[in-house]
């Protein structure tokens, strides 16, 4: 039995989509970060990204919220504006947006 391929990739962008985050239930800010992924190109490349949804990342408060591995950082408060400067400051400059991170692993 092969083991499963999964596409290179470096961030790993976890955004949660349970009934706090996403109370509508329609994923739009999900969404929304698959577009701008993909807008910005970073479904290829250097900084490649794998945005996957998770239905509650257990931390309710000020959501919606969003990991990113391998740093282990956690965002909270997210909107579109939010997400855009993550991509932009985190995912292509390689800083944490100190602003909307609430927590770091291992800092």
């Amino acid at each position: 039995m092969s083991k499963p391929a999964v596409e290179r990739y470096y961030y790993h962008a976890i955004l949660c989509c349970g009934k706090q985050c996403e109370p509508e239930g329609d994923r739009s800010l999900f969404h929304y970060l698959k577009q701008r992924i993909a807008e910005e190109g970073l479904e290829s490349g250097e900084n490649v990204v794998r945005a996957n949804r998770a239905g509650c990342l257990g931390v309710c408060e000020q959501g919606p919220i969003m990991v990113v591995y391998p740093d282990g950082v956690w965002y909270y408060n997210l909107n579109r504006e939010n997400i855009d400067q993550i991509i932009e400051e985190h995912f292509r400059q390689g800083k944490i947006v100190e602003s909307l991170a609430f927590h770091v692993a291992g800092g």
